[in-house]
């Protein structure tokens, strides 16, 4: 009788385990871009760079992570690459509000990411911000590497 709910118990641990593990997320599907503030359920990361003007509604951009996913530690950089983080370089040219030192990082278990600023390479996730009048992002995608 012991022996058998010992095995119970290490059967339904393993079973909470294995509905508690989440699987790797897959680029571009599990992810998502919001410039309307977080997508409701999914882990978000606000993308944000405080050097552009306020008209321009960078500041409710989000770049989100399915929820049923494993967690890849996602981390914005508006100031450079984050030490310990593999990190894709946001940049954009045609802008002139120091997209020059901006990092999207995540560890090393995520997804390889590759930024373009000339159209999609690829499976992509567009970063669009309508509101950015001068049209320097309509073109920008973070495509899979």
């Amino acid at each position: 009788h012991t022996t058998i709910n010992m095995f119970s118990k290490i059967c339904l641990f393993a079973l909470l385990a294995l509905v508690a593990a989440k699987r790797p997320p897959r680029f571009p599907q599990d992810f998502k871009w919001s410039y309307a503030g977080p997508v409701r359920g999914w882990r978000c990361t606000h993308i944000v760079e405080p050097s552009e003007p306020r008209q321009t509604t960078w500041h409710d951009n989000y770049f989100c992570q399915h929820p049923g996913t494993a967690d890849i530690g996602t981390v914005w950089s508006y100031r450079g690459r984050v030490k310990g983080k593999r990190c894709v370089r946001i940049y954009e040219g045609a802008d002139p509000h120091t997209w020059n030192d901006n990092y999207l990082c995540t560890n090393h278990k995520a997804p390889k990411m590759r930024w373009s600023f000339n159209g999609p390479k690829g499976a992509c996730v567009r970063w669009h911000e309508p509101s950015d009048r001068r049209g320097t992002w309509h073109d920008n995608y973070l495509c899979r590497g």
